[in-house]
């Protein structure tokens, strides 16, 4: 009954904007552990790669490498943006800016790696 009560206050976008506003404290910290736990598999994915081609994919490669490797939405942050992507001569880094969407901000999650070969 608790449930069918959370589900029909959902359907009605006053009670729904603030069933979410009351949840996000509680939401938030799942949200930015679930990033983490994607990052690390995406770039688990990433030095797998790197080990078989002997090359990171590149900045411009990347929407293209998500969409092949993590498709249905894997390779979209809790947010429902795109992971950014960069990489170097030896390492490669991959970002989420966090809740708010904005770069340089304290919510931003990043995770570097160094290249396998």
């Amino acid at each position: 009954m608790i449930i069918f009560g959370f589900v029909a206050a959902l359907y009605f976008p006053d009670s729904r904007q603030m069933i979410i506003d009351e949840a996000m404290p509680v939401l938030q910290p799942v949200l930015v552990w679930n990033a983490e736990r994607e990052m690390e598999e995406l770039s688990r994915a990433v030095r797998t790669q790197a080990r078989e081609t002997y090359r990171l994919p590149t900045r411009r490669e990347w929407g293209d490498w998500l969409e092949t490797n993590f498709s249905g939405g894997g390779g979209q942050d809790p947010w429902v943006r795109s992971y950014n992507y960069q990489s170097g001569a030896d390492s490669f880094a991959i970002q989420s800016y966090g809740p708010d969407g904005e770069r340089g901000n304290p919510d931003n999650l990043r995770i570097s790696k160094h290249r396998p070969f």
